[in-house]
């Protein structure tokens, strides 16, 4: 007996060492099954109040509200409620007579243990005898990068006029994918006005000037899907209404893809933002867009001589004036940019200080103070070369009234040597150093004190910058051929590996374009069809049916090597 349950206690203790905790079999990922519709998926003639779409298991909803579209829009949603292994959709608004709705879940639809997601699942149904089967699709992408835009809407209008108002509620709708493409199903078989648009208040509609847009001029057609094909990037520019009917007899259709390029509207309103005194003899007039031209008079005073000078900022939306004669200390000024914007203005001069408190002030702590002085800085820097035949740039922060040449010596090697000084710069702030620099040879400009002396009468510390000479072997070039005359102006932009302008030039014939001098590394060549010839790029304007010039970058990451001549070639009319 004693050695039966000895046997019975060495199996029971051997069993218990090799027990292993359960491990659940293979992870499910498996996304949730549909089991039942009521009514069916496709159902015609609906006239119900809500849905309910069984599942073989348990799900969530996972935000609604961005997830699930429901073409035509609502103006009041459905709500959506989780019964057992059930969702249950109802309708809070009368639905429209005739039409197809089409409802996509997107990644709403989940499994409750493990999260897979029930992918772009549709429900389709008409109230109407008969399913709309029209599709269209297309691609958005941004007019400043060509890259796709993602999660933008696409909007069709039913209407026979191509310049609808924008402020209805559209007809279909979808979203753009993150490649940027979209395709609107079961759509009826009748012209439509496209239009796209980032909305940024979720209204559909276009009512914030921010917002992007993309729009086709005219009115576009949708395709039938169930038919012998043939792939066209292009739209018809006829209407073919009866479309079906034209597929029975031919057996075959185009596919136009609707693609479109997003913009914002430029806010062509002009207006001054501020213009305030920055210290003494110092004002400053801030636009909301880059100045034209700029004209500023004072009232009530008459001058004998010029009164002021005038300095347009690199952004051109900030124009500087410099007074250089006795004003008020109160100056009613009337200052206009072009022909549409006229601003009276009353600025109070600062009085003369011998400190300046810095423009940028630190949480917590006073303004620094620097002493009111004239000082210069040097383009390139000191330690930088200028390029071969090209001036050293001496720069005022005041403009100047008066200088002594004979305090300005150059020095190369330990010689000193002639030079040019000249200015083109209608603030007399910019000077231009011209010496033929040569290569491995030392070079030293020593300003001396009291060289200059600016409008408040200010005179300069001693000042120098030194570098070594370069030679045209130490840079390279890029020739760009242009191929065949363009249809417009290009503007041809030369761009660093940091996306800074280097270069820009103009093209309207077959020529070869030439850029010299360039520090050795890697380019892009940007091209914009200047189609109203104004030397600037322009965007679109919905209400004028006018799209964005286009913009295309036809060369990247050029690489340029020192004492290296790249040549390229590009046909503006071929292939796009």
């Amino acid at each position: 007996m004693r050695k039966g349950y000895l046997g019975i206690g060495i199996i029971l203790l051997f069993g218990c060492a090799q027990q292993v905790a359960p491990t659940g079999g293979p992870k499910d990922e498996t996304p949730p099954k549909i089991v039942s519709e009521e009514p069916a998926n496709l159902s015609t003639n609906f006239s119900g109040k809500e849905i309910v779409i069984w599942f073989d298991e348990f799900i969530e909803l996972r935000s609604p509200a961005e997830q699930i579209v429901i073409s035509p829009p609502m103006m009041q949603s459905p709500s959506y409620q989780l019964r057992k292994k059930s969702l249950v959709i109802k309708f809070e608004q009368s639905l429209n007579p005739n039409t197809t709705y089409t409802i996509n879940f997107g990644e709403a639809i989940r499994d409750n243990n493990e999260g897979n997601v029930l992918d772009n699942y549709t429900y389709v149904f008409s109230t109407g005898s008969h399913l709309d089967s029209m599709q269209v699709k297309g691609k958005l992408v941004d007019v400043l990068t060509g890259e796709p835009e993602a999660d933008a809407l696409v909007m069709l209008y039913k209407t026979s006029n191509d310049s609808l108002p924008l402020d209805t509620i559209p007809d279909y709708f979808t979203r753009t994918g993150e490649d940027g493409t979209y395709q609107l199903k079961n759509v009826a078989n009748q012209a439509f006005k496209i239009f796209a648009l980032k909305d940024e208040n979720a209204n559909y509609r276009f009512d914030v000037t921010t917002e992007k847009i993309g729009f086709i001029d005219s009115l576009i057609i949708p395709y039938y899907p169930n038919t012998v094909i043939v792939p066209d990037t292009i739209a018809s520019d006829s209407l073919v209404i009866d479309t079906v009917s034209r597929i029975k007899k031919t057996g075959s259709l185009l596919i136009p893809s609707y693609d479109m390029t997003l913009f914002v509207e430029e806010d062509t309103t002009q207006f001054l933002k501020k213009a305030y005194c920055d210290y003494f003899g110092k004002l400053v007039f801030v636009y909301n867009r880059p100045i034209e031209s700029f004209q500023v008079d004072m009232l009530d005073v008459t001058f004998k001589k010029q009164w002021m000078l005038s300095d347009l900022s690199a952004s051109l939306d900030t124009m500087t004036v410099w007074v250089t004669d006795v004003v008020p200390d109160t100056m009613k000024l009337v200052v206009s940019v072009g022909n549409s914007s006229v601003d009276t203005v009353e600025i109070l001069m600062k009085q003369y200080s011998e400190s300046l408190q810095s423009s940028v002030k630190v949480k917590g702590q006073k303004r620094k103070e620097e002493k009111f002085a004239l000082t210069a800085t040097f383009q390139p820097v000191s330690g930088n070369s200028p390029k071969p035949n090209e001036p050293l740039v001496l720069i005022w922060n005041h403009p100047i009234l008066g200088m002594d040449i004979s305090s300005m010596k150059l020095y190369e090697d330990s010689s000193r040597v002639v030079y040019d000084i000249t200015t083109t710069d209608p603030a007399l702030r910019k000077f231009f150093i011209t010496y033929p620099w040569k290569k491995g040879h030392n070079y030293k400009l020593v300003v001396h004190d009291s060289a200059f002396t600016d409008i408040y009468h200010l005179f300069n510390d001693s000042t120098a910058n030194q570098f070594k000479g370069s030679e045209e072997s130490m840079f390279g070039t890029l020739s760009l051929k242009i191929g065949s005359s363009p249809q417009f102006q290009l503007i041809v932009e030369l761009l660093n590996s940091s996306q800074n302008l280097i270069e820009r030039r103009f093209a309207s014939k077959q020529e070869t374009i030439k850029f010299s001098r360039l520090e050795p590394g890697k380019y892009d060549i940007l091209i914009v069809e200047d189609k109203n010839r104004n030397g600037r790029w322009d965007t679109g304007r919905y209400i004028k049916k006018t799209q964005p010039e286009p913009i295309r970058i036809i060369e990247s990451g050029a690489e340029i090597r020192a004492n290296w001549d790249l040549e390229l070639e590009w046909d503006p009319n071929g292939s796009k």
